[in-house]
Formats: C-alpha cells, sequence, structure tokens
C-alpha cells in the first residue's frame, strides 16, 4: 500500500527537527525565566512563521539511533511567504542504511509530509497552553547571524518529553531546536547554518502534493461525511485532541481515512483504508498484544521507528495504520476503543 509505506518511511526518519551552533552553559532551574500563566503565547506558537516569512536556509538535522540507525543530513529549505515551499536534500553527512542516491529519492517523495509533521511545530494553541510548560532562558544565542530568544518546553501530560528552542527576534521562525525524551536524552536535532530573508525564487521548483489529500469539516461526524463504515477511537493517549479529518490516496480505487490528533505539538496518525471490513470471526487488541481466533480477521504488526512506534495490520476487518510518539501499550488501546 502506498500511502502505508510513505506514512511509515517518513516517521523512520523521525517527526521533530533540532540542534544549536552553540551551546551555553547550562542554567540551574532556579535562575530561569519562567512564563507565567495565563499569559499571552509566545510568537513562535500563534501560527506557522515558515508559512508568512519568505526565507531559505542550509539546516542540519540530526536524529539519534533510537532503535535502527541514526541519520544525519542537510537540507535546504525556502519559502515565499504566501505558503510555498521547497525542500531539497544537500547532503548525506552519516547513515549505516542509506545511500546518497536512495537518500534523495525518498526525501524527495516525503517533501511534503517533513514539511507539515516532521518540523517543530506548535500545532494547537490551545492543546499547547493546556499541555506544555513554557519557559524561556537566559542568554540569548546566535544562530546562523540572527539573535534567537531561548525557550524550553515540558510536557505536563503523559511521558515527560522535553524540547530547547531558539527563536529568530525578529521572525518567530524556529532556527534550532532540540528534542529530549523522558530520559533527558537528546533524540533529534536541527540548526539553521546559513539564512536569508526575502530570498529570489524565479527558479524554485514549490512542493506539488501527490497524495491526493481531501479535507473533511472536523466539527461533522466523521461517518456522516463518508459512505463506508469508519472508525473513531474513544481513547486517546494523555492529552491529545483531534487536530484534522481527511482522506488520502494517490489511487482513485485506494482511500485512507486519516485522522490527526495532537497534544499541541506532536502528531498522531490513525487511518483506516475506506473499504467495508473482511467478514470473519474477530480478535480482540489486548494491552500490547493481539489475541488470535481461528479464521480470524486480525493480526497487527508493530514497529519502533525512531521515537515514534507504528502499528498496522487488521482488526475485526479493518485495514488499520496508527502512528505516534506514544508507548505501545496507549496505541493499542486506541485502535481497541475504535472497535464496534
Amino acid at each position: 500500500m502506498s500511502v502505508r509505506l510513505a506514512l511509515l518511511l517518513g516517521f523512520a526518519l523521525g517527526l521533530a527537527a533540532c540542534e544549536r551552533i552553540d551551546e551555553p552553559e547550562k542554567t540551574p532551574p532556579e535562575e530561569q525565566v519562567r512564563v507565567a500563566s495565563p499569559q499571552p503565547l509566545p510568537g513562535f506558537a500563534r501560527g506557522d512563521a515558515r508559512l508568512r516569512v519568505a526565507h531559505t536556509g542550509l539546516r542540519r538535522l540530526d536524529f539519534a539511533p533510537i532503535a535502527g540507525s541514526g541519520l544525519v543530513f542537510r537540507e535546504r529549505i525556502t519559502t515565499d511567504g504566501l505558503g510555498h515551499y521547497a525542500i531539497v536534500p544537500e547532503d548525506l553527512v552519516e547513515s549505516s542504511s542509506l545511500d546518497w542516491g536512495g537518500f534523495e529519492l525518498i526525501q524527495h517523495a516525503r517533501e511534503g509530509f517533513h514539511f507539515r509533521y516532521r518540523d517543530f511545530l506548535v500545532r494547537d494553541p490551545l492543546l499547547f497552553e493546556r499541555n506544555w510548560r513554557t519557559t524561556e532562558l537566559p542568554q540569548p544565542v546566535t544562530i546562523a547571524g540572527r539573535l534567537c530568544r531561548r525557550f524550553r518546553l515540558e510536557r505536563l501530560v503523559g511521558e515527560a518529553v522535553a524540547f530547547e528552542l531558539s527563536i529568530d527576534g525578529e521572525t518567530d521562525l524556529v532556527l534550532a531546536s532540540d528534542e529530549f525524551d523522558a530520559e533527558g536524552q537528546r533524540v533529534a536535532s536541527m540548526v539553521y547554518e546559513s539564512f536569508a530573508l526575502a530570498p529570489q525564487t524565479g527558479y524554485t521548483v514549490w512542493h506539488t502534493p501527490a497524495n491526493d489529500e481531501v479535507a473533511l469539516d472536523a466539527r461533522i461526524e466523521v461517518q456522516a461525511q463518508l459512505d463506508v463504515r469508519v472508525l473513531q477511537p474513544r481513547l486517546l493517549p494523555a492529552g491529545q485532541g483531534l487536530l484534522e479529518v481527511a482522506t488520502v490516496g494517490d489511487d482513485p480505487t485506494e482511500r485512507w481515512l486519516k485522522l490527526t490528533y495532537s497534544d499541541g505539538i506532536e502528531p498522531l496518525f490513525f487511518l483506516q483504508r475506506l473499504q467495508e471490513p473482511t467478514p470473519g470471526r474477530a480478535a480482540r487488541v489486548d494491552a500490547g498484544r493481539v489475541g488470535r481466533a481461528p479464521e480470524s480477521t486480525s493480526g497487527v504488526a508493530v514497529y519502533q521507528l525512531g521515537a515514534a512506534t507504528a502499528i498496522q495490520g487488521q482488526v475485526d476487518g479493518f485495514e488499520l495504520i496508527v502512528v505516534g510518539k506514544a508507548p505501545q501499550a496507549e496505541l493499542l488501546d486506541m485502535i481497541e476503543s475504535a472497535l464496534p
């Protein structure tokens, strides 16, 4: 299934980005300046600055080998401030499993996915304010010649993951970021090595979507908008809320329902192939395992793809994919809660 493979491969490279050029001395917690609540959200949390600020830059991305091989590469990002963008791979610094030709092909194929879901972004301000604590750090840092304010974000629900950001003081663009897991280990990084505003874009090849995504109205019951039986999880990982509802597919004969959830920053995907379920005896998902029965239409595979977990397979005859940075047991509970 092309949609399934594209999604899983996208998560194999990671969803978030982050790393600074300068590594300032660590500041003791008691010296940090906390952003009290309620207070206006910082500029980087009020919309996607990449879409309104025309700029170009060379940036380095580093994904730690959490499960499988690590990856370090450079890419050039260009935006026109009107919603168009292009991400072009420039240099494969380190990879134990890819050569340049294969890496370049994969990056071009996943350009849209990377822009929308891999880069750090506050995707829902209300969920962000509810689930994350924001601390402004002292000692501004210079990234690619730009003076940046520094912030630390800590998740208050679920696993205690964190981000440290360097935010351009003029544009609110994230020019560097580090992502940390619950043990405090850095798992991903991004840093701009060069940066320029108002670039010449006459020869830029802007990204063109290829997955035929059709947005549905999240305010209306999903089932009422589709002519096949659909599932919708009733039990979500802590702090998650519905972000987007859409159908996707690059083949007119194969469409998928894509429900995108978020804790305000991280996306979590629930995909269902849009066809009537395969008849047969059912098996249920139960706390990290799938129980089987003779002639069952249920069976799933679980993958650890960097910091994300992916589950794919058939459950009660429905073909499903769930991908996100959440514990396996919580994703399995999410599937179980969606079943009729």
